[in-house]
């Protein structure tokens, strides 16, 4: 859940988009929170531009841009988002007079004297939008305790179901779909193990945004008694902005995400009585049910396991969370790469 209007693939990739133009023109831009439809402001020359959205992952044929500039000529203003864009397509863009910016930084903004024009920027493949992944909400789960403990990947079955939360049957069908994707594979010694970190974390972060989470119990509340409140392990733990904040030093937070063990249904009614938590559509508070074995992975407590948080970050459509993720990014493969069962991995 945030405060936008934007689906959380959408405002993770628009998030990105909005840091991109920063970097390559020094353009501030937010999203608009509670908009009628996705939308950003954009503050350029001592004026504020406020664009419609219109997010794609992907542009790659001509033929989608007339269909666009159609669509959304004689309405409000429109701003395509979008993955980097060639050199050609942002050419195309600027003929048919459709402004856009993508995740590498490049743009075409054009509005009564303001002209920006910028393409060629590849971008670097910490802020590219994660490849869309088929992956099933068993096989995010197991994912998620790949990347929290790679020892799970040459693990009995029962035990990694066990620490996922999912059933054996799942495991056969999962582990062959991501050595067909080619994120991981078999050493000499026979061992699994990772094969593209970086690629296995952002296509897992994509994948729990938008299949995963939207499955999982969630509420939002209010309170202004909550500051006392801590976690207790093996039951929950924070994520997001506070646990961003916990492991980077790095964030001010102005949101409490908490992962909770719902499976207990007296651990919440607790802490809703005790808090005086009350229902609240964009209440701070914010408890989501823990998808995996509650005991399990607590070497970070009281934060959950660094790329949940990461995922939460990118989901959040807060352009404050872009360098804050990216720290946590790198140092999640990192410490994949160092982990003994990656021994040999390409760095």
């Amino acid at each position: 859940m945030n405060d936008t209007v934007f689906p959380a693939d959408e405002a993770s990739q628009v998030t990105r988009a909005l840091a991109a133009l920063r970097d390559s023109t020094g353009i501030e831009g937010g999203i608009l929170p509670h908009q009628g439809g996705g939308s950003v402001l954009l503050h350029i020359a001592g004026r504020a531009l406020r664009y419609e959205c219109a997010v794609r992952r992907k542009v790659d044929r001509y033929g989608l841009l007339p269909d666009l500039a159609r669509r959304h000529g004689g309405g409000p203003k429109t701003l395509l988002i979008s993955a980097p864009l060639s050199a050609e397509m942002a050419g195309r863009c600027r003929e048919l007079g459709l402004e856009f910016i993508d995740t590498a930084g490049n743009a075409y903004l054009n509005d009564s004297g303001i002209y920006i024009y910028v393409t060629g920027r590849r971008g670097q493949e910490a802020l590219r939008p994660a490849r869309d992944t088929v992956a099933s909400p068993a096989a995010l789960r197991m994912m998620f305790a790949f990347l929290a403990a790679p020892a799970l990947l040459n693990a009995s079955y029962r035990d990694l179901a066990t620490h996922a939360g999912i059933s054996t049957g799942v495991i056969g069908k999962a582990l062959d779909a991501l050595q067909a994707r080619g994120l991981i594979g078999t050493g000499p010694d026979g061992r699994r193990r990772i094969l593209q970190p970086e690629q296995f974390l952002n296509e897992w972060a994509s994948g729990y945004l938008g299949r995963l989470r939207p499955r999982l119990a969630r509420y939002r509340f209010a309170s202004a008694d909550f500051d006392r409140w801590s976690p207790a392990q093996g039951h929950s733990a924070w994520g997001g902005e506070v646990g961003a904040a916990y492991l980077t030093k790095h964030l001010q937070p102005r949101t409490a995400t908490i992962y909770l063990d719902m499976s207990d249904p007296a651990l919440l009614a607790s802490m809703v009585r005790e808090f005086g938590l009350r229902e609240q559509a964009d209440g701070h508070v914010e408890v989501v049910e823990m998808f995996w074995h509650a005991p399990s992975f607590v070497e970070w407590f009281p934060t959950v396991p660094p790329h949940l948080i990461y995922a939460d970050l990118l989901g959040s459509g807060d352009v404050r969370h872009v360098p804050v993720a990216q720290q946590l990014a790198g140092q999640i493969v990192e410490r994949l790469q160092q982990a003994p069962e990656l021994a040999g991995v390409r760095r």
